[in-house]
């Protein structure tokens, strides 16, 4: 098994693991309300009309049912994830009577092909879980090609992650594509240079947790970005 490899299963332990000992809105974890991040976005998602939106990495739906509660009647909302559980308990996670639609795609992001023209994708913690810097640009790449002008592109990357044992010892994360936080925002640049970035912020992170019995820390800078798509000439794309 290569680094990949164990980074990969690694990562569906870790979620399969959390969802099924931890809910939606659960309080001391993650999962207990939606990031700031999401806010913004839909802050800046033109108004006057339904929209695509694309959650990359959906899980069970810590971003997904906000995002389906908060945009215009008609919308659609593409919930993306690698494991196929975490889309079955967002589907039966959706309340009653939302007037948006949800499609499920469980997919790897490595390999995933928008279907339609977005105006509103979202990679929360996402990308990192690519094999590489090159994959990486491929995915930012079709995010690009697939954004309508006018529309809004918010990515939040766990960079410069290392792990810190008990005796203080650092090592390399096990994570799929490690990645500083320089690099990072250096894709970011290349493959939305013509974007008009809202934001970009950088803070550390420093959380506890296990693996196989084993109690370390893991440490890392959280990179949050985003930016909007300029609307085409005489299009008139305003905030919701």
């Amino acid at each position: 098994m290569n680094e990949f490899e164990r980074a990969r299963r690694e990562t569906v332990r870790y979620h399969e693991e959390l969802y099924s000992s931890a809910g939606l809105g659960q309080a001391g974890t993650w999962l207990a309300r939606p990031h700031s991040l999401l806010l913004d976005a839909l802050a800046h998602v033109p108004s006057g009309r339904p929209v695509i939106a694309y959650d990359l990495g959906a899980g069970i739906g810590r971003h997904t049912i906000p995002m389906m509660q908060q945009l215009p009647a008609g919308s659609e909302v593409y919930a993306v994830d690698l494991l196929a559980s975490a889309l079955h308990s967002l589907r039966c996670s959706v309340p009653p009577g939302l007037g948006t639609v949800l499609h499920t795609r469980p997919a790897d992001l490595d390999d995933f092909q928008f279907e339609t023209p977005a105006d509103l994708v979202l990679a929360f913690s996402a990308i990192e879980h690519l094999p590489g810097l090159d994959a990486i640009r491929g995915l930012l790449g079709r995010v690009h090609a697939a954004v309508r002008p006018g529309g809004v592109v918010a990515i939040r990357i766990v960079a410069d992650r290392v792990e810190i044992d008990s005796n203080g010892n650092r090592r390399p994360a096990l994570l799929e594509s490690a990645m500083s936080t320089v690099a990072a925002a250096e894709l970011l640049s290349s493959a939305f240079g013509a974007f008009d970035v809202v934001y970009q912020k950088a803070r550390p992170a420093d959380v506890r947790e296990d693996r196989q019995g084993e109690r370390y820390t893991l440490a890392s800078t959280l990179l949050t970005w985003l930016a909007t798509q300029p609307a085409s000439p005489g299009q008139r794309a305003e905030p919701a």
